[in-house]
């Protein structure tokens, strides 16, 4: 069941990766499935929740004790809380940057979507330390 979950935060983090990039690609050619696509890039970042807490809530637990116990305890103290934080603006940040799509403010939108693909590359780079950082 873990593995499944965590398959599933990965493939829809790099889904909202991915799709983000094609949004900046297609912005100032104006595309008209841009904004559906918008809308759906900004959904997935929502539906991203739903692994992330079920890993949270549910086997984050051991993995902490261990990270705590490992010689990397600064990975829990640092960058899983600020990860645990910063993962919740996502689903904004790309709300933001699709409602700026749908309302025609493609220069505006840029900046939201860039955001939004820097923030996720970190949390993915984050997670992949604390995943460490268990290990170690």
């Amino acid at each position: 069941m873990r593995d499944l979950v965590l398959l599933g935060h990965i493939i829809l983090g790099l889904a909202l990766i991915a799709f983000s990039i094609i949004i900046l690609l297609y912005l100032p050619k104006r595309a008209k499935w841009l904004k559906p696509f918008s809308a759906l890039t900004a959904g997935i970042s929502w539906l991203l929740l739903l692994p992330s807490g079920k890993l949270y809530l549910t086997f984050y637990p051991a993995t902490k004790t261990l990270i705590k116990a490992g010689s990397w305890p600064w990975a829990h103290a640092i960058l899983m809380e600020t990860k645990e934080h910063w993962g919740l603006l996502l689903p904004l940040i790309t709300t933001v940057a699709a409602g700026l799509v749908f309302s025609n403010q493609p220069k505006e939108s840029r900046k939201w979507w860039v955001l939004a693909i820097l923030l996720s590359v970190l949390l993915a780079v984050m997670g992949r330390l604390v995943k460490m950082g268990a290990l170690a």
